[in-house]
C-alpha cells in the first residue's frame, strides 16, 4: 500500500450528497456513485480520503429538486450504505428558498443515561454539554451531564425535582443547539415551548451562558416551592374545556365560556388560586390542563365520563397556572440581577404567538410572567406556517413539537417538520447516534441552507467523480 492510500476501514465519518431533477435520475446517480466507489476500493485500500470525496460531491451537487444524503463511517461502510436504501435519506426539497426555524421543547424523553451513546459518538457536542453542566453544578450542585450519561443514576432525584429536571432539559437542548451552530446551522428564528423559550434566548445571545443557567435554576427552584401539582393532556378545544374547568372551580355557569385572551396572557376567571386551569393550547384541539393533583384527577374523571381522550403528563408542579402567581415576583427579583441583550436571531413568543420586538425580549417582567402565562404554541405554529416556505427543526429530546407542527401543516411541498433525535422514543440504552446524522441529511435534503459535509482540508487534487 502506498503511504498516502487509505484503509477501507479507516474511521472517516462524512456525508455523501446527491441531487437530480427527477427521482429516476437520482437513482441513476446513486448507482453510478456505487459503481465508482466499488471500482476505486481495492482489496484493502482506496486512493483518496473519504471526506475529500464528499467535498467533491458537494461542490458539484446542484440544488435540484430531488436529493439524497448518505452518512458513512468509512470506505467499506460507503460500499454497504450505497447498496442499502434504509441507509439513504431521500426527499424532495421544500419549494422555494425555505426559512429554517428551530423549535425547542420544554419537556422531553428524560431519564438517566438517555444521552450516553450520543455523547460517546459526538465529542464536540459532549464538550458543549460539559460546559453548561459545569455552570449548572456551580449554581445548584447538580451534575446533569453525568446524570444524562449514566443509565444507573437515580431517576427520582431528578424527575421529581423541578429545578433539576429543568436544568437537565435546558443543558441538553442548548448544548445541542450550540453544536449545530458550530456545524454551520444558521436559523432564521427560534421558537421555544415554555422552558424551551429560555433555550432560544440563550442561543440567540440574549443572555450569557452563566446568566441563562442561573435563570433556569431559579425558575425551576421557585416553581418547586409551589407544592405538588399534576397535568393532563386533553384532546379537546380550549373553548370546549373552559366551561368544565369553571364548573370544577365552583364558578357560575357561563363565567368562563370564552377562550383565553387574544394575547394569550390573560388569566382565567375566578380566584387567582384556583386548583385547575388551562395551561397550554398546543394545537387547535390539544390542550394541557394543570393544577393541584386532586383537582386534575377530578377533571380527568369528568373528561373520561364524557368520552374525551386525556392522559397524564409527566409534570409534578402546576405549570402555567394561577398557582404560579406566588413566584412571579420572587423570580422577577432574581432576573433583575441578570443582563438581557438584544437577540442576534429572532425569537417567536409562545405566550403571544408573535415575533418578539427587542423591547419585549429585554423586558424582565415578560420573562418573569412567562412561567405563569398560558402557552399558546398553536398560535406560534400559525405564525411559522404563514411563511411561504419553511423547515422547522426540533432540537432537544423527543419529538412532541414536531408532531404539533405537523398537525397544522397543510402544504407539505412548502413546509416540513423534522426532529433532530427522531420521532421514536429512545430505546432503553438511549438515543441512537446515527439518528443525528440521518436528520442532518434530511435537513439538507429538505432544502434548508445547511452543509452536512463541513470544512475539509484537501490534501491533493480531487478524484474524477462519476457523471
Amino acid at each position: 500500500m502506498k503511504h498516502d492510500d487509505v484503509s477501507l476501514d479507516a474511521h472517516s465519518p462524512t456525508t455523501l450528497l446527491l441531487s437530480a431533477e427527477t427521482p429516476a435520475a437520482l437513482e441513476t446517480a446513486t448507482r453510478n456513485l456505487a459503481t465508482w466507489v466499488a471500482e476505486i476500493c481495492k482489496p484493502d485500500h482506496a486512493a483518496w480520503p473519504l471526506p475529500e470525496v464528499a467535498v467533491g460531491l458537494r461542490e458539484r451537487c446542484k440544488p435540484l429538486a430531488h436529493r439524497r444524503a448518505v452518512h458513512v463511517e468509512s470506505w467499506r461502510d460507503a460500499l454497504a450504505a450505497l447498496a442499502d436504501k434504509t441507509r439513504q435519506v431521500t426527499a424532495a426539497a421544500v419549494e422555494g428558498a425555505p426559512k429554517l426555524f428551530v423549535s425547542l421543547p420544554g419537556q422531553g424523553s428524560l431519564r438517566p443515561g438517555v444521552l450516553a451513546r450520543l455523547l460517546a459518538s459526538a465529542p464536540a457536542w459532549a464538550h458543549h454539554l460539559d460546559h453548561f453542566s459545569r455552570l449548572a453544578k456551580d449554581i445548584s450542585g447538580f451534575d446533569c451531564a453525568a446524570w444524562l450519561a449514566d443509565p444507573n443514576a437515580d431517576a427520582d432525584s431528578v424527575l421529581k425535582d423541578n429545578a433539576r429536571t429543568q436544568l437537565a432539559i435546558f443543558c441538553a437542548g442548548v448544548s445541542l443547539g450550540r453544536w449545530l451552530l458550530d456545524l454551520g446551522l444558521r436559523p432564521d428564528g427560534y421558537v421555544g415551548h415554555s422552558l424551551g423559550e429560555w433555550m432560544g434566548a440563550a442561543l440567540a445571545g440574549t443572555l450569557s451562558d452563566e446568566h441563562a443557567v442561573r435563570a433556569v435554576h431559579h425558575r425551576g427552584r421557585l416553581m418547586q416551592t409551589t407544592g405538588p401539582g399534576a397535568a393532563i393532556i386533553v384532546r379537546q378545544t380550549p373553548e370546549a374545556l373552559m366551561p368544565l374547568l369553571a364548573e370544577l372551580r365552583g364558578e357560575p355557569a357561563g363565567s368562563a365560556s370564552g377562550a383565553p385572551s387574544r394575547e394569550g396572557m390573560g388569566t382565567l376567571p375566578g380566584s387567582p388560586y384556583c386548583d385547575v386551569s388551562l395551561a397550554c393550547v398546543n394545537a387547535p384541539n390539544l390542550c394541557l390542563v394543570s393544577g393541584r393533583p386532586e383537582a386534575v384527577a377530578s377533571c380527568a374523571e369528568r373528561l373520561a365520563a364524557a368520552r374525551t381522550i386525556c392522559r397524564p403528563a409527566p409534570i409534578h408542579v402546576a405549570v402555567h397556572s394561577p398557582i404560579m402567581d406566588a413566584v412571579v415576583e420572587p423570580f422577577l427579583r432574581e432576573l433583575e440581577q441578570l443582563t438581557f441583550a438584544a437577540p442576534r436571531t429572532p425569537l417567536l413568543s409562545t405566550v403571544t404567538g408573535e415575533w418578539m420586538p427587542e423591547s419585549q425580549v429585554r423586558d424582565r417582567t415578560y420573562w418573569a410572567r412567562q412561567l405563569r402565562n398560558p402557552v399558546r404554541f398553536d398560535k406560534a405554529v400559525v405564525t411559522l406556517l404563514a411563511e411561504p416556505s419553511a423547515v422547522v427543526l426540533e432540537v432537544g429530546m423527543g419529538a412532541a413539537l414536531t408532531s404539533l407542527v405537523t398537525t397544522q401543516t397543510r402544504n407539505r411541498p412548502s413546509h416540513r417538520a423534522l426532529a433532530l433525535l427522531g420521532r421514536e422514543e429512545p430505546p432503553p440504552e438511549g438515543y441512537e447516534p446515527g439518528r443525528l446524522h440521518q436528520t442532518l441529511g434530511e435537513l439538507w435534503a429538505s432544502g434548508a441552507a445547511f452543509d452536512p459535509v463541513g470544512d475539509v482540508e484537501l490534501t491533493r487534487p480531487g478524484p474524477d467523480l462519476p457523471g
